[in-house]
C-alpha cells in the first residue's frame, strides 16, 4: 500500500471512529509506529486531522481542501469510468473548458485522441497530460499556482477565462446539495474561478461521484439550475437522480462496458 492510500484510509477510519490511536493504526496497517506518526504529522499539517497524544481526532471536512495527491487516488476506478463516459460527449471541433479537479482530469485523458479540440484549463496536470497530442490545442490560463490542487487561480486565471466562450465545461465539485440546490467547493479561489467558468460555457457538465451528495463544502459555486448534465456512477440514489431530472438536469450513469466486465472475469 502506498503512503497516500494509507493516509486516505486513516481519514476514512476517523470518519467512523472520530478518534484513533497510533497503536491501533500500526496494527491495522502492519507498519511501524514511526511510520504512523509521520502519516499523522503530514495529515495534521494539511489540516485533515488533529494530532493528540498517542493518536489523532477527525476534523470537520466542509472547509478542508484535500490535496491533489490524495484526491487522485481516491475512488480512482470510479473516476475513470465517469471520465470515459463524459468524454463521449466531446465532438470533433469542440472548444472545452476544464477545471483542475481529478475527475475532470479523467475526462480529458479519455477524449478520443483523433478528435481535434481546443482545451482551456486551469489544471497544470491536464496541460502536461495532453501536451503530446497534436490534435489538441491546449491553452493554460496562467495565474498563481495553487499547490494543493495543481491549479492556476487568481485574477489572471479569471481574466483569461472571461476572454473565451466554450462549447462545454467539464466541472468537478466538492459537494452537491439538493436541499440548497447548489454545488460547492472547499477552496474560495477555486469556487470563484468555477463561477467564471460557468459563465464562459454554453453547456455545463458536472462530473462527480455519487458520494458528493453526502459531502459538505463552505463556498457556494452555483445553483443547480446552472448545470445541464451530471455524469456520475451507478450508486447514485434513485431519489437524487429523480430530483435532478425533475429540475431539468440530464443524468448520465457511468458503467463498466460489457467487454470490460468479461475481461475482469
Amino acid at each position: 500500500m502506498i503512503a497516500e492510500e494509507r493516509r486516505l484510509k486513516i481519514l476514512a477510519i476517523l470518519e467512523e471512529r472520530k478518534t484513533i490511536s497510533v497503536k491501533e493504526l500500526k496494527d491495522i496497517f502492519g507498519v511501524s509506529e514511526d511510520t504512523i506518526r509521520q502519516d499523522l504529522k503530514i495529515l495534521d499539517d494539511q489540516k485533515l486531522l488533529r494530532r493528540i497524544y498517542g493518536g489523532a481526532v477527525r476534523v470537520k471536512k466542509g472547509g478542508v481542501e484535500i490535496p491533489f495527491s490524495l484526491r487522485e487516488v481516491t475512488n480512482r476506478e470510479v473516476k475513470e469510468l465517469i471520465g470515459r463516459e463524459a468524454a463521449k460527449m466531446v465532438e470533433d471541433g469542440d472548444s472545452l473548458i476544464f477545471d483542475a479537479s481529478t475527475t475532470a482530469l479523467q475526462v480529458a485523458r479519455h477524449i478520443d485522441p483523433a478528435k481535434r479540440v481546443t482545451i482551456l484549463t486551469t489544471s497544470l496536470d491536464i496541460c502536461i497530460s495532453l501536451a503530446r497530442n497534436p490534435n489538441f490545442n491546449v491553452i493554460a490560463t496562467g495565474g498563481t499556482l495553487h499547490a494543493p490542487s495543481l491549479s492556476f487561480v487568481g485574477p489572471q486565471a479569471e481574466n483569461a477565462i472571461q476572454n473565451y466562450l466554450a462549447d462545454c465545461l467539464f466541472l468537478g465539485v466538492k459537494a452537491i446539495s439538493l436541499q440548497q440546490k447548489a454545488i460547492a467547493d472547499a477552496f474560495e479561489l477555486e469556487a470563484h474561478l468555477k463561477k467564471v467558468m460557468i459563465r464562459s460555457a454554453r453547456k455545463v457538465v458536472v462530473v462527480a461521484e455519487s458520494n458528493k451528495f453526502n459531502e459538505q463544502a463552505f463556498f457556494k459555486v452555483a445553483d443547480l439550475s446552472s448545470i445541464h448534465t451530471l455524469v456520475t456512477d451507478r450508486y447514485i440514489a434513485e431519489s437524487n437522480r429523480k430530483a435532478l431530472e425533475e429540475m431539468g438536469i440530464e443524468v448520465k450513469i457511468a458503467t463498466i462496458e460489457q467487454n470490460e466486465e468479461r475481461h475482469s472475469l
